[in-house]
Protein backbone atom coordinates (compact mmCIF):
# COMPACT_ATOMS: atom_id res chain seq x y z
CA UNK A 1 0.00 0.00 0.00
CA UNK A 2 2.58 2.62 1.12
CA UNK A 3 4.56 1.37 -1.87
CA UNK A 4 1.55 2.42 -4.29
CA UNK A 5 1.07 5.54 -2.37
CA UNK A 6 4.76 6.63 -2.82
CA UNK A 7 4.24 5.72 -6.58
CA UNK A 8 1.45 8.07 -7.43
CA UNK A 9 2.96 10.48 -5.23
CA UNK A 10 5.97 10.68 -7.70
CA UNK A 11 4.01 10.59 -10.73
CA UNK A 12 1.99 13.52 -9.75
CA UNK A 13 5.05 15.17 -8.56
CA UNK A 14 6.78 14.41 -12.10
CA UNK A 15 3.72 15.20 -13.89
CA UNK A 16 3.15 18.77 -12.07
CA UNK A 17 6.84 19.88 -12.84
CA UNK A 18 6.25 19.17 -16.13
CA UNK A 19 3.15 21.49 -15.89
CA UNK A 20 4.98 24.14 -14.68
CA UNK A 21 7.68 24.18 -16.39
CA UNK A 22 5.36 24.03 -20.09
CA UNK A 23 3.48 27.44 -18.35
CA UNK A 24 6.90 28.75 -17.14
CA UNK A 25 8.50 28.89 -21.37
CA UNK A 26 4.60 29.43 -22.55
CA UNK A 27 4.83 33.18 -20.03
CA UNK A 28 8.57 33.69 -21.02
CA UNK A 29 7.53 33.64 -25.17
CA UNK A 30 4.82 35.78 -24.48
CA UNK A 31 6.92 37.98 -22.12
CA UNK A 32 9.55 38.23 -25.19
CA UNK A 33 6.76 38.75 -28.09
CA UNK A 34 5.53 41.58 -25.86
CA UNK A 35 8.86 43.63 -25.28
CA UNK A 36 9.43 43.01 -29.34
CA UNK A 37 6.21 44.39 -30.01
CA UNK A 38 7.02 47.11 -27.57
CA UNK A 39 10.04 48.27 -29.24
CA UNK A 40 8.49 48.33 -32.47
CA UNK A 41 6.14 50.57 -31.36
CA UNK A 42 8.53 52.92 -29.91
CA UNK A 43 10.27 53.03 -32.51
CA UNK A 44 7.36 53.97 -34.50
CA UNK A 45 6.43 56.58 -32.61
CA UNK A 46 9.66 58.21 -32.99
CA UNK A 47 9.71 57.77 -36.44
CA UNK A 48 6.74 58.86 -37.04
CA UNK A 49 7.59 62.63 -34.88
CA UNK A 50 10.96 62.68 -36.89
CA UNK A 51 8.91 62.62 -40.08
CA UNK A 52 6.64 65.29 -39.37
CA UNK A 53 9.23 67.05 -37.24
CA UNK A 54 12.01 67.18 -40.16
CA UNK A 55 9.73 65.25 -43.12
Amino acid sequence: MTSELEQEIDQTREHLAATVDALTAKAETGRRRATVVAGISAAAVVGLLLWRRFG
